[in-house]
């Protein structure tokens, strides 16, 4: 065994930050394929060089075998396995979890960098898939373990920085490819992701596991509770910490809760709106401004990653300080108001008719309507015990996920029957406008669910972010536990010192 380690504030900020490179990944090869398949070959004659610098002309996939790739081809494995992985994080070492799924998926874009027609790409996906699912519910468990209840959105913010930047990344595989090509832009996100592996297997260590702040209280809800139909907040005990559910407790857990239920269901149509415009905002962009197709690159990136990760960090940002203000139901009104101001700015980026108009709107709707992911994923992480958070995260990317993988294969189907750049405006405008202003609304709803306050969770200056505990990397279950008995005490002893993240 090696020294054991103090968990520090900067040390949990360190872990956090390794978690966002991963997600940065995890997001950079997922996304990959959209933004390859976007590259414009107008401008060569050259039969070899259209197949060096594009996917297409490579592989000769149709635009409904695009949707499928993007689409069930990645998420069919991602979603049944991200189950297994959930039950996985919430039993085992989430550091070897994330470790693995690393080395997998980036040994599935050294794959698609090799891939030579449709089955080939489909096999890559698959497996790109496979490995993806290991990363998400071991991630969101280790920071609810490293970061208090009123601090997780902000640091959910900070981690879904991923998504943008990672997008952003992707976008930027466009001038990539025209450089060094396709398969070298493959290689390239897979080289990063595989050193970066190596990272979190030495230097990310296991904490212990805390208890869930909110659950289910059938029997004497509070008033508010009662009012929404809700739960009412109880505080947690290490029992909570310690417990192992098996999986049809947990499943009970999961969907006995109404708001989880709601939280799920406006997460799907929320993932609907956002694969439409991962899936085909590039082509839309590649269609409609041909000629501009090098510079969407380098903008579209800087949207991405830019306005994302600003609206990501505001909206965690916003929701604990609302919350903080006394206001219950912020973690779910962030959601709904970043939704129903989406929807009519993407409306303009459509219907704009200049390139820089459209994408200072997109840039505009990416401020406005990327707030929603982490206040969400933390009412999520707060309603559930900790041996349980896991399999949570599990079924919320299930199901997310196969909606969002539904709306790209449709609307591959469509565009494969009505190829005019009308029905690409058209079927975008529902695809996300409507998707947008139905999860606004779901997750109203769902705002009637949450539980009252406590008078700690207005005080928040007077708790920290960490456990702190001191710990070895633990490479064993009996490990983990052991180290959950010993944190719980530590963690008791020191709540009073705790500080805001």
């Amino acid at each position: 065994m090696d020294k054991p380690l103090t968990v520090t504030t900067n040390y949990a900020r360190y872990v956090l930050f390794v978690l966002l490179g991963v997600y940065v990944s995890n997001q950079w090869a997922r996304y990959l394929l959209n933004y390859l398949y976007a590259v414009s070959d107008d401008d060569y004659d050259d039969d070899d060089a259209k197949d060096f610098i594009s996917i297409e002309d490579a592989t000769g996939i149709s635009t409904s075998e695009y949707g499928l790739l993007v689409g069930y081809g990645f998420s069919f494995c991602y979603v049944i396995c991200g189950l297994f992985m959930g039950r996985a994080a919430d039993l085992y070492n989430r550091k070897l979890i994330i470790f693995y799924g690393l080395v997998i998926w980036n040994v599935a874009t050294v794959c698609l960098g090799m891939s030579e027609n449709f089955v080939q790409l489909l096999l890559s996906r698959i497996l790109l898939g496979i490995g993806e699912s290991f990363s998400m519910p071991a991630s969101y468990s280790l920071i609810a373990d490293y970061f208090p209840a009123e601090s997780l959105a902000q640091a959910n913010g900070v981690f879904a920085f991923g998504v943008y930047v990672g997008g952003g990344l992707s976008s930027l595989s466009i001038a990539m490819a025209q450089g060094i090509g396709w398969r070298g832009s493959a290689f390239t996100v897979a080289g990063y992701g595989l050193l970066l592996s190596l990272l979190v297997r030495f230097t990310v260590r296991e904490p212990a596991r805390t208890p869930a702040v909110t659950a289910p209280a059938p029997a004497n809800r509070t008033s508010e509770a009662e009012e929404g139909g809700g739960y009412a907040p109880t505080n947690g005990s290490s029992g909570d910490a310690e417990k192992d559910y098996t999986a049809r407790e947990s499943a009970k857990l999961i969907f006995g809760n109404p708001l989880i239920v709601l939280l799920i269901f406006g997460g799907m149509v929320r993932f609907m709106a956002g694969y439409a415009i991962g899936s085909y905002l590039p082509d839309f962009f590649s269609q409609i401004y041909p000629d501009d197709n090098t510079i969407y690159s380098y903008l579209n990136a800087s949207v991405v990653s830019v306005g994302g990760a600003l609206s990501s960090y505001a909206g965690g940002y916003a929701a604990d300080r609302w919350e903080k203000a006394g206001q219950h139901r912020a973690r779910m009104y962030i959601p709904a108001i970043g939704a129903l101001l989406g929807a009519p700015t993407f409306f303009l980026v459509i219907v704009t008719p200049n390139f820089y108009g459209a994408m200072f709107f997109l840039f505009v709707e990416y401020l406005v309507a990327e707030c929603w992911f982490g206040p969400a994923i933390s009412v999520l992480q707060k309603a559930l015990p900790a041996r349980v958070r896991g399999v949570g995260i599990g079924y919320y990317s299930f199901f997310t996920t196969i909606a969002g993988s539904f709306m790209t294969y449709i609307v591959g189907v469509i565009l494969d029957a009505y190829t005019s750049d009308a029905a690409l405006k058209i079927t975008l405008l529902i695809s996300v406008c409507g998707m947008y202003l139905l999860s606004g609304a779901v997750f109203l709803v769902a705002s009637r669910y949450m539980p009252a306050l406590d008078s700690s969770s207005l005080k928040g200056s007077e708790r920290q972010p960490l456990l702190d505990t001191r710990q070895d990397e633990f490479e064993t279950d009996d490990e983990v536990k052991t180290a959950n008995r010993r944190g719980n005490a530590a963690a008791r002893r020191t709540n009073s010192n705790r500080e805001t993240f």
